[in-house]
């Protein structure tokens, strides 16, 4: 159980960095 938790915590953050770098990418050429 603790495993899937924290390959869950990894892809949740993955995807927050992922959405980060989008929206510096649009505010960059805004």
């Amino acid at each position: 159980a603790k495993d899937r938790e924290k390959s869950i915590a990894f892809a949740e953050a993955w995807i927050y960095v992922a959405h980060i770098r989008l929206l510096t990418r649009r505010l960059a050429r805004a």
